[in-house]
């Protein structure tokens, strides 16, 4: 076992060394981690470790294969986003305006490599890497050891890559950063017959949804029931009716089920900060007049017994069309699954002659590398996914471990956890504008049990719901504690009196996009300002920010800014690599972008 090793104190220079970040992942959270450490040069040398040879995430596609039965997660090869490009982006490298307004897996892969290049986050990740073990230090500082090895290349890119394992390293960090999501332990539901051993037992396929891909050859044409009325499992019913399927769908709690689009606007659009000075009951009401209008029939099974924003959104815009086709029947809930090939449900009906089940239930919350009281401290059954973490990001008796992407949001995921990693790059190097930033261990406590009591309330106490988050809500909490919320004055500071109100009217009734949080404060995104005649003026802080803002809106001034052109071109050209796989995200080993 190789020595741990740290990084080297300087007591003769009066320099304060750096400190080093552990971030584990390089998905779309461990991105903008490793890229928000690096904003702070002088505080932080920030290390990334990840297991596959790219970044991406469950993003990136993988095969599920007889080599690779077991790959990391990832998405289903038709997999387009849920969350519209404005909403989704990250703050200060926007999607191009010229991409779709819902993006297929290959383009937001693409981003995921762009933005990687752009801020030169690949030369800090150590790729193939895996750990096996965090572990808090007994010393003064609580400092972190990180224990990994490298995993020896093969064909496969799953979990064991690798005949033999090599020794064991280990290395010494004054932070972690947890970048991993909670979609790698697959949820099963109970049921009798699921059990091959039993007598009675189902003897067609089960699968998870975790290691669906594609509709397999051999279903095709076949009888599936799928269990689930998430976004996994309508999206499963939708394709696999599309692919000569009779669909029976399992409906334990009929939910709402969204279209992307709504009355000629992205559904997320209508995530104003207006929308949010009513009752939750005014914004109910709402949601289910604008729903009905694209929805008008519902299927009995399917009828909501919960209003909306009291469940996780499912976003399906073809689901009751293939219901109105009879191409996807929906049932109850399941009693038992057998025996043979019969599925009987709780209101006494069943079908049989059923070749496969697909279990679209969920995911336990894991981190197999950390000891799990970190997670749940004690206070909460881990098993039922509740945790016990502030804000969802720290444990209270760790302050310098954090959780980035915890969370399962009403919105895009991606500039919350931008949000996290600024505002505890914030807390860490001592830059934040508040006081104590980060609470003492009481103060925590206080304010999990509040927001675990608010979130029983206003949801059902199942495993999908106790790390749900309102994207708009949520996302102006950690802006106003980092300093960067688009207060009016600061706006009118910046930008003059005609531009702020301006710039304010549309943060308050357009959609609640990332961008407005790079208009003032700590990080501001930098950019030209041109004057009446289109020359140079200088460099402005948010003045990109504005014009990407205004480009998203669809003023034709800024729609070509360049702010949001498409440059992966120059990118590449500066790589001198052939953009053809980057433009299609189907290279497979090595980072797409990686020398």
């Amino acid at each position: 076992m190789a020595s741990p090793t740290s990084v080297p104190t300087c007591p003769s220079s009066g320099v304060q060394p750096k400190k080093r970040v552990a971030v584990i992942g390089a998905g779309c959270a461990g991105l903008v981690a490793m890229k928000e450490c690096l904003d702070e040069p002088d505080h932080f040398e920030v290390v990334g470790f990840e297991q596959e040879p790219h970044v991406g995430g469950l993003w990136r596609y993988v095969d599920v294969t007889d080599e690779n039965p077991d790959p990391h997660s990832s998405v289903y090869k038709s997999t387009i986003i849920n969350t519209s490009k404005s909403m989704m982006t990250f703050s200060d490298y926007v999607i191009p305006g010229s991409w779709p307004t819902y993006l297929h897996n290959k383009k937001v892969v693409q981003y995921f490599d762009l933005y990687a290049e752009h801020f030169g986050l690949l030369k800090h990740i150590r790729f193939r890497t895996k750990v096996v073990e965090i572990r808090e230090l007994k010393d003064e500082q609580k400092r972190w050891m990180v224990r990994f090895h490298p995993i020896q290349a093969s064909g496969a890119t799953n979990n064991n890559i690798g005949s033999a394992t090599p020794a064991i390293q280990e290395e010494i960090f004054d932070y972690v950063m947890m970048c991993t999501g909670h979609h790698s332990a697959p949820r099963y539901p109970t049921f009798p017959g699921m059990n091959p051993t039993d007598p009675d037992a189902f003897t067609g396929q089960q699968i998870h949804s975790h290691f669906y891909r594609e509709v397999p050859e051999d279903l095709k044409g076949k009888n599936v029931v799928v269990v689930g009325l998430g976004n996994s499992g309508v999206d499963l019913a939708v394709e696999l009716s599309m692919n000569q399927c009779q669909v029976h769908l399992s409906v334990r709690s009929p939910i709402w089920v969204n279209p992307r689009w709504v009355m000629g606007k992205p559904l997320d659009h209508y995530t104003s900060r207006f929308a949010y000075w009513f009752p939750l009951i005014v914004l109910q009401m709402t949601a289910m007049f604008l729903v009905g209008l694209t929805n008008p029939q519902v299927h009995p099974v399917m009828k909501p017994k919960k209003r909306p924003f009291e469940a996780h959104t499912t976003i399906n815009s073809l689901l009751h069309e293939r219901i109105s086709t009879g191409t996807v029947v929906p049932h109850v809930n399941i009693r038992r699954i057998g025996p043979g090939k019969r599925v009987e449900f709780e209101d006494g009906t069943f079908v049989d002659d059923i070749d496969a089940i697909y279990w679209c239930t969920g995911y336990h919350i894991r981190f197999p590398i950390l000891d799990p009281v970190i997670v749940s401290d004690g206070h909460e059954d881990l098993d039922k996914n509740h945790v016990w973490l502030w804000n969802y990001m720290l444990p209270p008796r760790h302050p310098n471990l954090a959780f980035i992407g915890l969370y399962q949001a009403t919105g895009a995921l991606m500039p919350i956890a931008e949000l996290q990693c600024r505002f505890l790059v914030q807390a860490w190097s001592g830059k934040s504008p508040l006081k104590n930033p980060i609470p003492d261990m009481e103060q925590m406590d206080r304010e999990i049990q509040k927001m675990q009591d608010e979130i029983r309330k206003q949801y059902d106490d199942a495993p999908r719901h106790t790390i749900q988050v309102d994207y708009t809500t949520h996302a102006d909490f950690l802006a106003k504690k980092i300093g960067c919320y688009p207060d009016y004055w600061r706006l009118v500071k910046a930008f003059g009196l005609i531009e702020a109100t301006r710039l304010k009217k549309e943060s308050i009734f357009g959609p609640a996009i990332p961008l407005f949080f790079r208009l003032v404060g700590p990080h501001a995104w930098v950019g030209d300002e041109e004057s009446k005649d289109g020359a140079k003026k200088g460099e402005k802080a948010g003045e990109a920010a504005r014009q990407a803002i205004w480009g998203y809106s669809g003023d034709k001034k800024y729609m070509d800014s360049k702010y949001l052109r498409d440059d992966s071109d120059v990118l590449l050209a500066k790589k001198g690599k052939d953009h053809h796989g980057l433009l299609n995200g189907e290279r497979g080993n090595g980072s797409l972008l990686a020398n």
